[in-house]
């Protein structure tokens, strides 16, 4: 899995990713508080949490990223637990994205 962290923004990925901000406008910083749990995603989108479960999982796998400030970042993220899954705060359309794509 190749890691986005310090990757360059180009054109291409400009337009294949969701983007969230403006490059330089920092929105604003995060604590592993602001960070969504699988639970708080199922509630959020009022599906079971194993669907929402499902839908990280797979995100995870695929490496799935979006532009946050002109920065590429990982949607899914596990902070410091090898086996837990967080979604970004700023990754909600994402999620969104692929949840509507399971639901077909």
């Amino acid at each position: 899995m190749k890691s986005t962290h310090g990757k360059f923004v180009t054109r291409e990925d400009a337009e294949k990713f969701i983007s969230v901000g403006k490059p330089g406008n920092l929105a604003s910083t995060y604590t592993k508080a602001d960070f969504l749990t699988p639970g708080k995603v199922a509630e959020k989108f009022k599906i079971s949490t194993e669907e929402a479960k499902k839908v990280m999982k797979q995100m995870k796998s695929h490496n799935t990223s979006f532009i946050l400030n002109g920065h590429m970042s990982t949607a899914v993220v596990n902070l410091g637990k090898s086996n837990s899954m967080y979604l970004h705060p700023m990754a909600i359309e994402v999620f969104e994205k692929h949840l509507n794509k399971q639901k077909g």
